[in-house]
């Protein structure tokens, strides 16, 4: 067995040597994912795979952190003479990355700024006062909420109008409107619990 194989169990070695397709691992805390996705990256390589094409990404800062550390000692114990690794990171900051890349595209310097949850309740109470609205009568929180969800649901702000004509519905639309356009006047992207959210349905009609 090669090396970089060693100390790994039959389903891990399964796992780390798999080449074509995509590979689905289950398993709970502590049953060794992060050791075998690392030795499958470093296996990746050792067939002649460029580093530069394989993407890591993880969910905290801690665990892309470790894994950036295990594949970088792997490597340096296997795979001698590479001096390039993996692009290794969360998905927000593989997320923010991207739109770094492409922020002329969406309208965006290359120094914008993500609201987090109470920055973006901020703005949306701010919003309320400027349209005249009360916002102890309308909860900034859960007016927050409900653009969140529907910016979720990749819903254009034209669209909920169309649908929403309750009292409660077309103060949201008015809120949503001029918070946009906030939002963009100090080249700002909220946050959103899947990742960070720009108009995305503007972009896309465009």
């Amino acid at each position: 067995m090669e090396n970089h194989l060693r100390g790994l169990n039959k389903q891990q070695l399964e796992a780390a040597i798999h080449m074509n397709g995509p590979l689905l691992i289950i398993a709970g805390a502590g049953a060794g994912k992060t050791k075998t996705i690392t030795h499958r990256i470093v296996n990746l390589i050792k067939k002649g795979i460029s580093p530069e094409r394989i993407l890591a990404v993880t969910f905290t800062n801690k665990a892309a952190k470790e894994m950036r550390e295990r594949i970088i000692l792997e490597i340096k114990k296997n795979a001698k003479g590479q001096n390039t690794v993996p692009f290794v990171s969360t998905f927000h900051s593989l997320g923010v990355r991207i739109i770094k890349e492409n922020a002329k595209l969406l309208g965006l310097t290359k120094y914008f700024t993500i609201l987090d949850e109470g920055d973006t309740t901020t703005f949306v109470k701010e919003t309320l006062k400027e349209l005249g609205i009360d916002p102890k009568q309308y909860d900034p929180k859960k007016i927050k909420n409900i653009i969140s969800r529907e910016k979720g649901k990749f819903t254009h702000l034209t669209d909920y109008a169309e649908r929403e004509k309750s009292v409660y519905g077309e103060i949201v639309t008015r809120v949503w409107g001029l918070y946009e356009k906030k939002k963009s006047k100090e080249n700002s992207l909220d946050f959103h619990k899947r990742g960070a959210i720009f108009n995305v349905s503007d972009a896309s009609r465009k």
